[in-house]
């Protein structure tokens, strides 16, 4: 992810009701990156007057489309929202309509109205940072959210100069903690954002297309029409819509990324061990509860040939995906 941080030290502050005003001046120190024609104009001034920014020059830089405030005892901190993404509905079903130059981001301008030395205020920057970055890996988005996620970001964190250390450091960091964790978690209610199965299936690289694809390349005994293949995609949607198909694809998702991942010493996937079944358990889960025990037996055959798109997953999701995909092709012909 590209970053665009920054420390402001040494700068001109000062608060009059509820109007606050940061201004660059000869002194100020920064750490980070402004080497970039979208960078944060420092020789602007930021003023914030009830609630509303009157002088919008980093939302503008930024192109941010939506600010709001969060205040404590100590720290304003001031939040620029960026959400370009759109969704598109796929039966009753929704997914991000991903294209080239999406983003989702939160730049930020911290205000600290206690006097604060560069090595306190250093700490605060670092411990921003870490925050921000445990929170969003915690969230566990699709991978091409990750990957795009703050892409564009910005932080700057301001306080009145101070040589000396500030006794009350460790309540003002602790206060800090508190309140820039809770921007993380508003920032996805403000922005009005959330993620589906769908996200997280077309996450992994592939979509609908691809398994009805993979499902057609069995097909025996029929010939290949755009009738059966809208009857599968159709069909497909409405079995990812059950709440039970979803939780066995999320843990399979889940579970192949922390095995891909080797977050566990006891876990080793490499060349896809006879002796772990666990997949096959739940691509057979996944099949019987579409259209049970004929759907079971059909799973076998996308499990063995793996056509067209399962031939390239990895071992928890290859097996979830001819379950559903053997689920979903025994379920139109029953029915038809």
């Amino acid at each position: 992810m590209k970053k665009l941080t920054t420390i402001f030290m040494n700068i001109n502050l000062f608060e009059d009701g509820n109007k606050f005003i940061i201004s660059s001046n000869d002194n100020l120190s920064v750490v980070g990156d402004l080497n970039n024609s979208k960078g944060l104009d420092v020789t602007k001034n930021i003023i914030i007057n009830n609630d509303e920014i009157v002088d919008e020059c980093i939302s503008h830089n930024f192109k941010y489309n939506k600010h709001y405030i969060q205040k404590s005892k100590n720290i304003t901190l001031i939040n620029f929202a960026n959400n370009s993404l759109k969704t598109e509905k796929l039966n009753n079903l929704k997914k991000i309509k991903y294209k080239n130059d999406f983003s989702l981001d939160l730049g930020q301008i911290i205000i600290i109205s206690c006097e604060l030395n560069f090595k306190e205020l250093l700490e605060l920057y670092k411990i921003g940072i870490k925050n921000k970055e445990k929170y969003y890996n915690s969230k566990k988005l699709p991978s091409p959210i990750q990957n795009i996620l703050n892409s564009n970001e910005f932080l700057a964190i301001a306080s009145k100069s101070s040589n000396n250390l500030n006794k009350d450091f460790q309540t003002i960091k602790q206060e800090f903690i508190n309140l820039i964790s809770s921007s993380f978690t508003s920032f996805f209610k403000e922005v009005n954002i959330d993620f589906g199965i769908l996200d997280h299936i077309y996450g992994l690289g592939f979509g609908l297309d691809d398994l009805v694809d993979a499902g057609m390349e069995l097909l025996v005994g029929v010939d290949d029409t755009d009738e059966i293949r809208c009857k599968l995609r159709n069909q497909l949607l409405k079995s990812i819509s059950d709440i039970n198909v979803i939780a066995l694809i999320m843990a399979a998702i889940r579970t192949e990324e922390d095995f891909i991942g080797k977050t566990l010493r006891e876990v080793n996937i490499d060349n896809d061990p006879a002796y772990l079944y666990t997949d096959e358990v739940l691509g057979l889960a996944i099949a019987n509860q579409i259209a049970g025990t004929k759907a079971t037996f059909n799973f076998k055959r996308y499990d063995e040939d793996k056509p067209g798109i399962l031939s390239k997953l990895d071992p928890m999701t290859d097996d979830i995906f001819a379950g559903l995909i053997a689920g979903a092709m025994s379920k139109i012909f029953d029915e038809h």
